[in-house]
């Protein structure tokens, strides 16, 4: 449970300076390109097979299609905020956490008691009480309209992008994760230096300093999240962490940026925290 709430804590380091970088205005694919410029690194430096790697075909090739998906769905996220607002993107990329869950409990047949179901349950059914703002007829007008386009592709590339690491992790395991994730950065990193490079992005002090800070919890979300799959079932795994990322990020929220819940976020945290109980 140690490495998944160290997970947790870095998750929501990212998303802490995701947010300095949006109030700022930081260009987005220049700190994208440093964050995994330091995240590829760090991955590497703290790999003793990098060159036994390569050899090892399959592994290579989930490595290169996860780091597709690290970008895709943050060019994703973009896309579906710019046609359907900020609160149904947030709300999907939460909800995506239910396919790697089902995954896991269908096709690894980890089988939950009736508590942690019943935890899986309420985890799911209370996420729209995180937004902010209701999600209403007029919210969910423009995705009907939309065919669910983007937000269906989001949905599944974020639920997919997690279900690939416990796939990783029963079928190709490696002793130790930075020899996977210097696969999985480095293709994030060629995709974004040359998105930034197309974008004529510039490399500012603020864009370095925020860039190297988000490449070093980037890595170590992704490297404490492989070793907690390796030491709880994935159904376990899945929602405690999207649970512990929203619950985590609301605290900081306030603290750190002066956020204000609304009683309906109070009404999510205090469901999360029974959810948390049933499932751990």
């Amino acid at each position: 449970m140690v490495f998944l709430l160290l997970a947790i804590l870095c998750s929501v380091s990212v998303a802490m300076l995701f947010t300095y970088a949006s109030r700022y205005r930081i260009p987005t694919f220049a700190l994208f390109a440093v964050n995994y410029v330091v995240a590829a690194g760090v991955s590497i430096a703290g790999s003793g097979e990098s060159i036994h790697i390569l050899a090892e075909y399959e592994l290579l090739a989930l490595g290169v299609v996860l780091g597709i998906l690290f970008v895709t769905c943050f060019w994703l996220f973009m896309q579906t905020v710019h046609t359907l607002g900020m609160v149904i993107p947030v709300t999907l990329m939460r909800l995506s956490a239910v396919l790697p869950t089902a995954g896991s409990i269908v096709f690894f047949a980890e089988i939950p008691t009736a508590a942690q179901l019943g935890g899986i349950a309420l985890a799911f059914l209370a996420l729209p009480l995180a937004s902010r703002e209701p999600i209403t007829r007029a919210s969910l007008r423009p995705l009907l309209r939309d065919g669910l386009g983007w937000g269906l592709i989001l949905f599944f590339a974020y639920g997919a992008t997690d279900f690939l690491f416990k796939i990783q992790k029963e079928f190709l395991p490696v002793a130790n994760p930075s020899d996977f994730l210097q696969v999985v950065f480095t293709t994030a990193m060629i995709i974004t230096i040359v998105a930034a490079c197309r974008e004529g992005a510039r490399l500012t002090p603020r864009v370095l300093i925020v860039g190297v800070l988000l490449g070093v919890v980037n890595m170590l979300s992704a490297w404490f999240f492989i070793l907690a799959l390796r030491e709880l079932p994935g159904m376990v795994v899945f929602p405690i962490n999207g649970i512990g990322i929203i619950v985590l990020s609301a605290i900081a929220g306030m603290l750190i940026w002066r956020e204000r819940l609304v009683p309906r976020n109070y009404l999510y945290l205090a469901c999360a925290a029974i959810a948390l109980l049933l499932i751990a």
